[in-house]
């Protein structure tokens, strides 16, 4: 529970950071804090500033851009370096397949940010171009490396799936205002793609498949309650959204059996037994984009499957994500799920 156990290696392993703005950022102060890592190189429309990556809605570790990290224009020239290794995908939705699949014809390992693609069609042709390069491949599922979700699994292992009578995970910000593209639908996907497959795969990840989905919308800006209904009549619900500007991030989950509620909410996590007052559970510091990063470094390192993490369950993601904004778009209606 205090994170992922990694090999030591003493190669040196170099990386280019593809987009450094928010999130970009982020991962650079991650990566420059893995042992054996260089960060050889980023790209970005423009020179980075002294001032550091643009902020998002959270309060991420990052910096300005360090000297001995070359910065290009043009991500493409990255891709012609041989010495680059891994590439890390920071950039806008709409163009992970067009850089994911030239990075995998250039022999890199890719660490690609969520969601995977815009449409299934996408997600599946760079699950084969992976598999075809040998190349390892990860989506930046970074729930699953986060302390209470990764205590949600395991409080599922602890008192069996078929005891838990209710789910429900919640994720919302305010209409972004540090990335334009975030509010171009083409772009993005929207809120449900962008913000809430987060959640869709934390359900996916505990849950398993559902019988079918529906959706609704709980109002402005772009925002849904979804139900992700199973066989056994469990009703897992995912909600939130892009709220109006202003609305403060927010994320949590509600896990409840007869007799156990667990919580998380406002960086808070609790246990309730019987209906007693709730027991707090210490959730330990670690950085999350850490975790998810090394872990996937060492995967390349021993040329491995990222089994934490991986690609076709994000592409699950992806596929229900969008069968649930269908839903949400046409009122509501119960598309039910294939697999």
């Amino acid at each position: 529970m205090q994170g992922v156990a990694l090999q030591e290696r003493d190669e040196l392993m170099k990386v280019a950071l593809l987009g450094y703005g928010f999130m970009g950022g982020a991962h650079l102060a991650a990566m420059q804090r893995i042992a054996g890592v260089e960060v050889k190189a980023v790209s970005s429309r423009t020179r980075p500033s002294s001032d550091g990556p643009s902020r998002g809605n959270m309060d991420l570790q990052a910096g300005p851009l360090p000297d001995s990290v070359k910065w290009h224009a043009d991500w493409r020239s990255i891709l012609e370096d041989p010495e680059i290794d891994i590439v890390d995908v920071c950039l806008p939705t709409d163009l992970h397949r067009e850089v994911t699949l030239a990075a995998f014809r250039a022999g890199k390992h890719v660490l690609c940010e969520k969601p995977m693609a815009l449409n299934t069609a996408d997600c599946d042709e760079l699950i084969a171009a992976a598999k075809a390069s040998g190349c390892v491949f990860m989506v930046g599922q970074v729930l699953r490396f986060m302390y209470p979700y990764r205590y949600a699994a395991k409080f599922l292992q602890e008192v069996g799936r078929g005891n838990i009578v209710q789910c429900v995970l919640q994720r919302s910000t305010g209409y972004p205002q540090w990335g334009s593209w975030l509010v171009q639908e083409e772009r993005s996907g929207g809120a449900i793609l962008d913000l809430l497959s987060h959640d869709v795969d934390q359900a996916l990840r505990l849950f398993g498949h559902p019988r079918s989905v529906r959706a609704n919308s709980l109002g402005p800006v772009d925002t849904m309650r979804g139900t992700l209904r199973y066989d056994d009549g469990l009703e897992v619900e995912v909600e939130g959204g892009f709220l109006p500007s202003g609305a403060s991030f927010s994320a949590g989950f509600e896990i409840q059996t007869k007799n156990t509620l667990l919580t998380f909410r406002d960086n808070m996590l609790s246990r309730r037994e019987d209906g007693k007052e709730a027991i707090p559970i210490d959730i330990p510091e670690h950085d999350p984009y850490f975790d998810e990063i090394a872990y996937f470094i060492d995967c390349c390192r021993r040329n491995a499957a990222p089994t934490l993490c991986l690609p076709e369950e994000s592409a699950r993601a992806v596929a229900i994500s969008l069968q649930l904004k269908a839903s949400r778009d046409a009122d509501g209606k119960e598309f039910g799920w294939g697999l």
